[in-house]
């Protein structure tokens, strides 16, 4: 029987479920669809991929569907296999996650048969979420065939919106290689090429490339720097090469300068080291083609000292190039520098510390600005402001939001489209940050704070469950009084109750000792301590170590005021490590950050806990185990730095 389909679209998809109908319904989006066969291959999907693709199968006689025996880690199998089933006079691709102008599909494939063509091209739609642009648009495409695929080898990517007649490519025998996961699409499309009687370049588009934010725990193969991507890239580079020979070009000197550069970037974005042999691999191709390209890249001092590391032949120099430079700025880093030491195993870290929330050595943060890939700014504070205006577009810039900023003016003087993305430790913050200085959802992140739980030695006092303790009491909002309340109505019930106060008195900071506001609330705690006898009962302990911060507290309490609550209140999670439990009255968005069961709407709620498990054992002991366990679940330092790097590993973190 004749075939009556002017073009197949072959769809390869893997776990999309979220997007294999849209992809689907734009190629059905016109009123000759039956003239486009749609030939679906999924690749072993493991949601609900292959249940849509059957129900729309089953409505539309022009798509017929199949299943790959078992997964094939990328497009080239499942493509493959399309091509075999493929019934069209032309051919062309869908990723899962695009979508094409049926139309403009149909118009473009007549041209290409009216003209005879083997091989057709035109340009690409990019729609990132902002804006649809065009790309791939070629300026010249010369006289000759040699010309045209010339000028597609230079201007386009080698993209899946290619229109190949059906029985050219049959006859080619080209097809896509399975041995490797970067460069296969530029192989298949350069094989075509090199065996084309005729290419046409049409100046018209059908194709919508859909700009994702990929899924940081699912990273693409062009978003990883491996010893296998790096083979895969120059086994590339060099196939492209033999192919082009013998039509007369060099993918060396036409295409490598820009592929070499785009490799670099993507070691400092994306690798955690490769091995020596895979090194070895990389130097002897940079030195073979050190002519060719050497001076079209046109780097940037880092890019340029990457590339004299590769050419250096030295392993060692090359790893530490390589290795992604993170500066962490902003005044005051007493929540970021212990996470130091554990970054320093992935990325060179510098330290920017300011002076004041806008006060800094000027010239001595425009070097580090010139040095960093990474540039994390602790706080939104003037040290925001500031890298956000220096930062370049090779440079991914972080900003690690708390609670305070919230009140202050800089916020207002980000310029966010340089920000790729704002860490808030709670979802309460996450919206009030949001909301407040207008940032782009997309851009924000929610990065729970940490607790360095090694450290704590689980070693309590005999006497540990009738002491309560308040880690931080300036300034009053932190709600000292309160804990003074409790504790005057527990040593009402027992004696023993002792209270540990613990950090800077009003005397020790000047803005509280001279503040009236605040200084009347700490003299009223001195007046309810004298008149309520509680000052045998009360310890101020001072600085004191983190490792045995809580070793003689029981309970830590979390009083604040929720008028500006907390952010996440580390002094909870803290004490959980060490086997302390934590009692806290209610502050908005504290249920998404602790466990119900230690939030209280009053304090006579909190005092009974408390007098339950002094006179419990088995019960506080319960009770401390449970709390430990949820911290350990929940904010280890292993969990936050493997946060970290996925949300760094991304090509743009935010919009």
């Amino acid at each position: 029987m004749e075939n009556h389909y002017l073009v197949t679209v072959i769809i390869t998809t893997y776990n999309a479920e979220n997007t294999i109908k849209k992809a689907v319904r734009s190629v059905l989006n016109t009123i000759e669809y039956q003239k486009i066969e749609i030939v679906m291959v999924d690749d072993c999907s493991i949601d609900t991929t292959y249940q849509i693709i059957e129900d729309l199968s089953a409505r539309y006689k022009n798509i017929s569907i199949y299943q790959m025996e078992k997964n094939s880690g990328g497009p080239s199998a499942p493509r493959n296999f399309g091509i075999s089933k493929a019934r069209g006079k032309y051919i062309t691709f869908l990723d899962d996650d695009d979508e094409v102008i049926a139309d403009n599909l149909l118009s473009m494939v007549r041209k290409a048969e009216e003209e005879d063509v083997d091989f057709a091209k035109g340009y690409l739609m990019v729609d990132d979420r902002k804006e649809k642009r065009i790309a791939n648009r070629l300026v010249s495409k010369g006289n000759t065939i040699q010309d045209t695929i010339k000028a597609l080898v230079i201007e386009q990517s080698t993209t899946a919106d290619s229109l190949i007649r059906k029985s050219f490519l049959d006859d080619s025998l080209v097809r896509y290689r399975t041995d490797i996961k970067i460069g296969e699409d530029s192989l298949f499309t350069f094989g075509l090429l090199g065996k084309a009687k005729k290419v046409l370049y049409i100046d018209e588009f059908f194709y919508i490339y859909n700009k994702q934010v990929n899924n940081i725990y699912n990273l693409s193969s062009t978003q990883k720097v491996s010893d296998k991507e790096v083979r895969d890239q120059v086994i590339a580079w060099k196939s492209s090469e033999e192919i082009l020979k013998k039509i007369g070009l060099s993918f060396y000197k036409l295409r490598l300068p820009a592929g070499f550069r785009n490799l670099m970037l993507s070691i400092v974005k994306y690798s955690n080291g490769i091995s020596q042999e895979t090194y070895q691999m990389l130097y002897e191709f940079a030195a073979e083609t050190r002519k060719e390209i050497e001076g079209a890249m046109n780097l940037a001092k880092r890019y340029q000292e990457l590339y004299d590391a590769i050419l250096s032949g030295d392993y060692e120099k090359y790893q530490k190039e390589s290795k992604r430079r993170m500066l962490i700025n902003g005044y005051d880093l007493k929540f970021i520098l212990p996470l130091v030491k554990y970054l320093k195993k992935d990325y060179v870290v510098q330290i920017d510390e300011w002076t004041g929330h806008n006060a800094h050595d000027m010239k001595k943060s425009k070097e580090f600005a010139e040095w960093a890939d990474i540039i994390w700014c602790e706080w939104l504070l003037g040290n925001a402001v500031y890298y956000t205006k220096v930062k370049n577009k090779n440079q991914n810039l972080v900003i690690r939001a708390h609670r305070f900023e919230i009140t202050r003016e800089f916020g207002y003087q980000v310029a966010w489209d340089k920000v790729d993305a704002v860490f808030t430790v709670s979802y309460y913050w996450y919206e009030k940050f949001s909301k407040v200085f207008q940032i782009p959802r997309e851009k924000m992140r929610l990065l729970s704070n940490y607790v360095e739980d090694k450290i704590y030695q689980n070693q309590k006092t005999e006497d540990v469950r009738y002491h309560i303790g308040m880690i931080g009491i300036l300034p009053k909002r932190k709600g000292f009084l309160r804990g003074l309340e409790i504790l005057k109505r527990l040593v009402s019930i027992n004696p023993k109750f002792q209270f540990y106060v613990m950090g800077k008195t009003m005397e020790e900071v000047s803005w509280i000792k001279n503040n009236p506001e605040e200084k009347e609330y700490f003299d009223l705690c001195e007046q309810y301590i004298k008149e309520n006898q509680l000052q045998e009962h009360i310890i101020y302990g001072g600085y004191v170590e983190r490792v045995c911060l809580y070793d003689s507290i029981g309970y830590v309490l979390s009083l604040s005021d929720n008028e500006v609550p907390e952010s996440f209140h580390l002094a909870l999670v803290e004490g959980g490590c060490s086997n302390s439990i934590g009692l806290m009255l209610r502050w908005f968005g504290a249920e998404y950050i602790y466990p119900q069961d230690i939030i209280f709407d009053s304090l006579d709620d909190i005092v009974e806990e408390i007098r339950k498990a002094s006179e419990e054992k088995d019960y506080y002991n319960r009770k401390a185990i449970q709390f430990r366990n949820y911290i350990l679940s929940n904010y280890t330092i292993d969990n936050f730095i493997i946060e970290v790097k996925n949300y760094l590993t991304r090509v743009r973190i935010g919009g």
